[in-house]
C-alpha cells in the first residue's frame, strides 16, 4: 500500500515516498460478507419460490394476492378466490371476482358490476334469496318476490356501479360525496359574496389596485373593498360533476390532462434543470467570500435568534409582573425561558469562538469538495444508478411478500358502530351463525389473517433481507463517491481528473471492496431489525396498556435509534479509510474510530459548516427549480394547462428528491475531502503534501505558527491515550 504499518490503530498515519494515491496496490476485501449476502439473496428467493406455488413446502404455503385485495362476502368467502359451490345457485365464489354490498351491510359474490345500461334489470340477494327470486318465471314475478325481500334489506336491485379493487361501489354513492364536496367548497366561496347589491362596479382609482386590469367592470361586492364575485352572481360555483373522480371533464381527468400535457417539462426540470442548479450553485461557492459570508452569516444569525429570543422573554416578563392579568408564577415561567435561551446563546457563542479556527478550515474543505463534484459531473448521477438497483430488488421483494401476507389464514371478524354493538363479542354472540349475529347486530364481516410463528420468522428474516440490501445500495454508493473523490485529492494534476476517474473508481470499488459495503450494510441491517422486533413489542404492549412495558420500550427504542445513527456515521467514514487505504472494514472502522477522536473538533466545525451549505443548497434547488418551470408554463403553456399550480407542485416535488440525491453526494464528498486532508497532514511532509487552494493556504499558514514555536499537533497525545483527544490538529492563525 506504500503507508507505513502501525502498532496501534491509534497511531497517527505514516506514508511512504512510493504512496501512489487510492488507486494502487488494492485487494479484496470482506469477501465472505458478500458470500453471506448472495446466501441471503437465494434464501430469499426460495421463500419466494415456496409462496407463489413453484416449490411445495409444509411450512410455507402458496398465497394469492388476491385475498388481500378481493371482498369477502357475508359468509367468509373470499370472491374469486375461495372454492364454495353456492347450492343454492349452482354457481362457485371462485368465479364470482365482485363484492356487492347490500342494503343490509351485507356483501355478496357478483359476477360484475351493473353498468348503467344494466340498471333496475336484475336483482342481487342473498344467496338463498338469490335461488328464490332466479326461480321466477316472469319478471314480474321475480320483481314481486325481490321486493319483498328488499323490505327485509336482503335484495338489492341492480344499480350503476363502478369496480374499486374488486368492490363494487354504488355510483349514486361517488355522486353523493362529490356533491357534498362541492357544496362544502361552495359555501365557503359564495360566503364572501352574499349581498343584495346587485350593482356592477367599474373598479377605478385607489380601488384599481386591488384587482387586475381584466378585472374591470365585473360584478363586486362593493366599493370599498373590491371581491371579485362575478362567477357567484352568475351562479357559475363548483359543480359535483367537477368533484367527481369519474366525471370525464371534472377536476381529477383536467389534472390528469395538465399533468400529460406538462410531462416533459416536469421531468425535465425536476430533473435535469435542477442537476444544473445544483452546478451552478457549486460555482457560487467557490466565488471568493460567498461561503464565507454565507456561513457566518448564518452562524452570527442563530446568535442573533437566542439572543432576541431571551430579549422578548425577558420583557414580557416584566410586562406580566405588572399587567394584573398574569400570575407571578406565569411571569417567572417567561424569565425562566429568558435565561434558557439567553444560556444557549452563550453556550452557542462559546462553542463558535472554539470552532472558529476549524470553521474556516471546514469552508476551505467545502470548497474543495466543490471543486472535485465539479470536476466529475457524472458523480451526481450515480445515484440514479443506486434506486434503480433498490428498484430491482425491491419488484421480487414486494411479489414475494404480497404472496407471504397473502398465505396465511383468513379469519372472519366483525366490526360495529357504538350505536349497534359496544364489543365484537356481543356482535359474535350468535356462535355457529356468527355471520348472521353480526349482520343482524347492525355490524360488518371483514377480515383478517393470523400466521404461524415458521411465517412469522420468515417475514421477519424478509424484512431483514430488505435493510440489508437497501443499506447495501447505500454503503456502495458512499464508497464509489469516496474511492473517486479521494482519487481526485490524491492526484498532482488536477486537470488529467474528469468522469472517466470516477468510471474507474466505480469499476474498483465494485471490484474489489463490495464485501466491506456488505459487512457494513449488515451491522446496520442487524440494528434495524432488531428496532423493528421492538417496534412490534411495543405495539403489543400498547395494546395490553402496560404502561411501564411501553415505557421500556420507548427507551430501549431511542437507545437502539442512537446506536443507528453512531454506526451510520462511523461505516461512513470507514467506507473513506477504505477507498484511501483500501482497509477492510473492522481496520478501517477502527482507524476511522480514532481518526475522528483525533480531530474531533475539525470534524464537528465540518458538520456545522456542511450543514447550513446542503440545507441552503436543497432550498436553492428546490426554489430556483420551481419558478423556473412556472415561468415557462406561464409563458409557453399557459392556455394549454387547466391549472398552472399542478405541474408546479410537481416539478416542486421531483427537484426535492434531485437536490436530495445531489446533496447525498455532495456531503460524502465534503467528508472524504476532510479525511484525505488529515491524512495529508499526517502522511507527508509539507513540501510532498497534495493539497491545493485554500487547503493549502491553511497549512501555510500552520507552517507560520510553527516557526514561531506554536504547537503544532496538539492532538499528538491522542496516539497514546484516545480519550485525551480534545483538539483537532494545528493551531491556525
Amino acid at each position: 500500500m506504500g503507508v507505513g504499518s502501525s502498532k496501534d490503530d491509534n497511531e497517527k498515519l505514516q506514508g511512504n515516498a512510493d504512496f501512489k494515491g487510492p488507486g494502487a496496490n488494492r485487494g479484496c476485501t470482506d469477501c465472505f460478507c458478500s458470500i453471506l449476502l448472495i446466501a441471503c439473496w437465494m434464501a430469499m428467493t426460495f421463500v419466494g419460490l415456496c409462496v407463489t406455488g413453484f416449490i411445495e413446502n409444509d411450512m410455507l404455503k402458496e398465497g394469492n394476492p388476491a385475498r388481500l385485495t378481493n371482498g369477502m362476502d357475508y359468509l367468509g368467502n373470499i370472491c374469486g378466490v375461495t372454492d364454495y359451490n353456492i347450492t343454492a345457485t349452482g354457481e362457485n365464489t371462485k368465479d364470482l371476482s365482485k363484492a356487492f354490498y347490500l342494503p343490509n351491510g351485507a356483501p355478496v359474490c357478483v359476477n360484475s358490476c351493473p353498468t348503467a345500461e344494466e340498471e333496475y334489470t336484475g336483482y342481487y340477494c342473498k344467496y338463498d334469496k338469490q335461488s328464490q327470486v332466479n326461480s321466477q318465471t316472469t319478471s314480474a314475478a321475480r320483481s314481486a318476490v325481490a321486493g319483498a325481500y328488499m323490505a327485509t334489506m336482503e335484495c338489492a336491485p341492480y344499480v350503476e356501479s363502478v369496480d374499486a379493487w374488486g368492490y363494487c361501489v354504488p355510483q349514486a354513492a361517488i355522486d353523493a360525496l362529490a356533491s357534498a364536496a362541492a357544496n362544502a367548497i361552495n359555501q365557503e366561496i359564495v360566503a364572501d359574496c352574499l349581498t343584495s347589491d346587485t350593482t356592477e362596479y367599474s373598479v377605478t382609482g385607489s380601488e384599481s389596485e386591488y384587482v387586475s386590469s381584466s378585472d374591470v367592470g365585473m360584478f363586486w361586492k362593493d366599493q370599498s373593498t373590491p371581491t371579485n364575485c362575478t362567477a357567484q352572481r352568475k351562479g357559475l360555483v363548483v359543480t359535483a360533476e367537477y368533484m367527481n373522480p369519474t366525471s370525464e371533464d371534472g377536476f381529477f381527468d383536467q389534472a390528469n390532462a395538465d399533468m400529460y400535457t406538462a410531462r416533459w417539462v416536469i421531468l425535465g426540470a425536476g430533473t435535469g434543470v435542477a442537476m444544473t442548479l445544483g452546478f451552478v450553485y457549486l460555482y457560487i461557492l467557490r466565488i471568493p467570500g460567498v461561503l464565507a459570508l454565507v456561513c457566518w452569516g448564518l452562524i452570527t444569525l442563530i446568535e442573533l435568534c437566542l439572543l432576541g429570543v431571551a430579549y422578548f422573554s425577558y420583557d414580557t416578563s416584566e410586562t406580566w409582573k405588572t399587567d394584573g392579568q398574569h400570575t407571578d408564577s406565569e411571569a417567572s415561567m417567561m424569565l425562566y425561558v429568558a435565561y434558557g435561551f439567553a444560556g444557549l446563546g452563550g453556550l452557542w457563542f462559546c462553542i463558535i469562538c472554539c470552532l472558529r479556527k476549524r470553521i474556516v478550515l471546514a469552508i476551505g474543505i467545502v470548497k474543495e469538495a466543490c471543486k472535485a463534484v465539479a470536476r466529475m459531473p457524472i458523480i451526481t448521477v450515480y445515484p440514479v444508478f443506486q434506486v434503480l438497483g433498490a428498484v430491482i430488488f425491491l419488484v421480487p421483494w414486494c411479489i414475494y411478500m404480497l404472496y407471504l401476507a397473502s398465505s396465511g389464514d383468513v379469519a372472519v371478524d366483525c366490526i360495529c358502530t357504538s350505536s349497534f354493538s359496544s364489543s365484537y363479542a356481543d356482535a359474535l354472540s350468535g356462535g355457529s351463525d356468527a355471520e348472521s349475529s353480526c349482520e343482524s347486530s347492525g355490524c360488518f364481516l371483514y377480515k383478517s389473517f393470523t400466521y404461524s410463528d415458521d411465517m412469522k420468522y420468515t417475514g421477519l428474516y424478509m424484512l431483514f433481507s430488505w435493510f440489508w440490501t437497501s443499506q447495501f445500495v447505500i454503503a456502495a454508493g458512499q464508497l464509489v463517491v469516496a474511492m473517486s473523490v479521494s482519487t481526485w485529492y490524491f492526484t498532482r494534476d488536477k486537470k488529467t481528473v474528469n468522469s472517466g476517474t470516477f468510471i474507474k473508481s466505480a469499476k474498483k470499488a465494485m471490484w474489489y471492496h463490495l464485501g466491506t459495503a456488505a459487512f457494513g450494510s449488515l451491522i446496520i441491517a442487524i440494528i434495524k431489525t432488531i428496532r423493528a422486533v421492538i417496534a412490534y413489542l411495543q405495539n403489543q404492549a400498547k395494546k395490553s396498556k402496560n404502561k411501564a412495558l411501553q415505557m421500556a420500550l420507548c427507551a430501549i427504542q431511542c437507545y437502539m435509534w442512537c446506536i443507528e445513527k453512531c454506526m451510520k456515521f462511523l461505516n461512513k467514514n470507514a467506507y473513506i479509510q477504505t477507498a484511501i487505504f483500501g482497509y477492510s472494514f473492522c481496520k478501517a472502522a477502527r482507524k476511522a474510530f480514532f481518526l475522528i477522536l483525533r480531530n474531533i473538533l475539525r470534524i464537528s466545525a465540518v458538520a456545522i459548516v456542511s450543514s447550513f451549505v446542503l440545507i441552503i443548497g436543497k432550498l436553492f434547488i428546490m426554489i430556483a427549480t420551481t419558478l423556473l418551470a412556472y415561468m415557462f408554463i406561464e409563458q409557453n403553456m399557459d392556455g394549454d394547462v387547466n391549472y398552472i399550480w399542478i405541474p408546479t407542485i410537481l416539478v416542486c416535488f421531483i427537484s426535492y428528491f434531485t437536490a436530495e440525491m445531489f446533496n447525498e453526494v455532495f456531503g460524502m464528498a465534503i467528508s472524504t475531502i476532510l479525511q484525505c486532508f488529515v491524512a495529508d497532514e499526517e502522511m507527508f511532509e509539507v513540501a510532498e503534501r497534495f493539497a491545493e487552494g485554500d487547503l493549502a493556504s491553511m497549512i501555510g499558514k500552520t507552517n507560520a505558527a510553527a516557526k514561531k514555536g506554536a504547537v503544532i499537533h496538539p492532538e499528538a497525545d491522542a496516539a497514546e491515550n484516545a480519550t485525551k483527544a480534545a483538539d483537532d490538529g494545528p493551531e491556525l492563525e
